[in-house]
C-alpha cells in the first residue's frame, strides 16, 4: 500500500499530465490561469512549461509575453496518451490494494463487537469503506464530515452530518474513513468528553 499512496501525492508526471490536458483544452490559457487550474505556484507552471518546450511537448506561439499560446505537438500528444495510460493503470492498483487493506481492516473491528458504525470522512475511502462493510456484517449508521459544504448532501441514502451528529446515532465504533484528515478527526473527538468514550478505528 505505501507505494500506492504515493500515487495520491502530487509528483512531476501527474503535474505534467494536468498540464497538457489543460493546454488541449484551452491552448490560450494564460500561464497565471493556467498555475490557478493546477493550483500550484506561477514558477512552478513557468518551469514545467520552458521543460516541455525544450522536449518539445508544446510549442509556444504569441505577439509579446501577454499574448501567448500553448499548443500540443504530436509528441506532446503521445506524451498525454502515455502519462494517462500510466495514471489509469496506477489507479487500477490502487483501488485493488486499497479494497484489500480496508476489508482486513473492517472485518478485525467487527470481530472485535462493533457492528453498528459511522464513517467518518465522506471522501473516496469512505466509498470504498461503504461497499465492503456489508462484506464485514457492519450496519453502517451514518456518514459523518467536518466540510460544511457536504453536510446536508445525500450519499448512499444518508444525509452527511457533523460531529454532532454522533451522539443521536449512539454507534459502537466511529471509524477515520479519511486518510489525509485522519490526525484532525482524531483531535476533534477527542477534544469530546461524550465521543471520546467511543472506541476510535482509523483504515
Amino acid at each position: 500500500m505505501e507505494n500506492n499512496n504515493n500515487f495520491l501525492k502530487p509528483t512531476e508526471d501527474l503535474r505534467n499530465l494536468q498540464l497538457l490536458e489543460e493546454i488541449s483544452r484551452d491552448s490560450s490559457a494564460s500561464q497565471r490561469k493556467l498555475s490557478e487550474r493546477l493550483g500550484v505556484a506561477l514558477g512552478v507552471t513557468n518551469a514545467c512549461l520552458k521543460k516541455m518546450a525544450n522536449k518539445g511537448y508544446i510549442k509556444i506561439k504569441g505577439i509579446n509575453h501577454k499574448r501567448i499560446s500553448y499548443f500540443l505537438t504530436p509528441e506532446g500528444f503521445s506524451e498525454k496518451t502515455r502519462l494517462t495510460y500510466h495514471f489509469l493503470e496506477y489507479t487500477v492498483h490502487y483501488y485493488i490494494d486499497l479494497k484489500k487493506n480496508l476489508s482486513e481492516k473492517l472485518d478485525v473491528i467487527s470481530k472485535q463487537g462493533a457492528k453498528r458504525v459511522v464513517f467518518y470522512g465522506a471522501g473516496d475511502v469512505m466509498e470504498v469503506a461503504f461497499v465492503i462493510s456489508h462484506e464485514a456484517n457492519i450496519e453502517l449508521l451514518g456518514i459523518i464530515d467536518d466540510d460544511k459544504a457536504k453536510q446536508g448532501t445525500k450519499k448512499f441514502n444518508f444525509i452527511i452530518g457533523g460531529l454532532e451528529t454522533i451522539r443521536d446515532l449512539k454507534p459502537d465504533a466511529i471509524i477515520i474513513t479519511s486518510m489525509r484528515y485522519k490526525d484532525s478527526i482524531l483531535k476533534r473527538i477527542n477534544d469530546d468528553e461524550e465521543l471520546a468514550k467511543i472506541p476510535v478505528h482509523g483504515l
